[in-house]
């Protein structure tokens, strides 16, 4: 690649499908190149606009989205003139290029537009794929540090028990339906496991694991 190439790159504040067209004229190196130049125009973007980075490529990301969409509709709406033309036998003449080469240029339009989408999909996948994993790992430790908070309570394996379904909202009513047993002899346990806890009600027990968690710090951090 020449030396004026790199600055012309370098110099870019244009948008991915240039990238894509340099990469098909300059091989692996261009599209190297041109890729960083496009990142750091995209961070420039961002600051000015007062936007993070990865706004910034969820933004280009719809852009490739719709122009893909377009680009499908009018290639869909070529071929379906192409197609009414032959059956009524209307002969489409444009001057200023083939229609065999028109036809080219619409499948290459799809078939890129096809792997447009088709990379946009595979990346929602793999970032939902992150959020799930994410997700799972949070709820294990935030079961662990239940788990611990019991231990240092001392509660009994069904005194566990019931304070995870108070943790989760159940009534008494229906942890008494779910354990089968009296609700009388649900309360009893709930106030055992308030009392070991040194809380006041099942609304003080929720606000203790959860406090944290909402405000985004470490969970129980500075609690006796």
């Amino acid at each position: 690649m020449s030396g004026g190439g790199r600055v012309s790159v370098m110099k870019w504040s244009g948008s991915w499908p240039i990238l894509f067209w340099w990469a098909i004229l300059n091989g692996t190196e261009g599209w190297k190149l041109g890729k960083n130049a496009m990142t750091t125009a995209s961070r420039q973007e961002a600051r000015r606009g007062g936007l993070t980075f990865a706004e910034t490529v969820r933004r280009w990301r719809f852009r490739a989205l719709a122009v893909a969409f377009t680009v499908l509709l009018v290639c869909q709406a070529f071929m379906v003139v192409d197609v009414l033309a032959d059956i009524f036998y209307i002969d489409l003449y444009i001057p200023w290029m083939e229609h065999s080469t028109i036809e080219l240029v619409a499948v290459i339009a799809m078939t890129v537009s096809l792997v447009v989408l088709g990379w946009i999909l595979v990346d929602h996948m793999r970032q939902n794929r992150r959020y799930r994993e994410a997700v799972r790992t949070a709820s294990g430790e935030f079961l662990k540090t239940i788990a611990q908070k019991f231990d240092e309570w001392g509660l009994s394996e069904s005194e566990r028990e019931i304070a995870l379904l108070l943790i989760k909202g159940l009534s008494i009513s229906e942890i008494a339906q779910l354990r089968n047993t009296r609700p009388g002899t649900i309360k009893s346990q709930s106030n055992a496991i308030y009392r070991k806890a040194g809380l006041r009600g099942r609304s003080e027990l929720v606000a203790y694991f959860v406090e944290d968690l909402l405000a985004g710090e470490k969970l129980l951090a500075g609690r006796t």
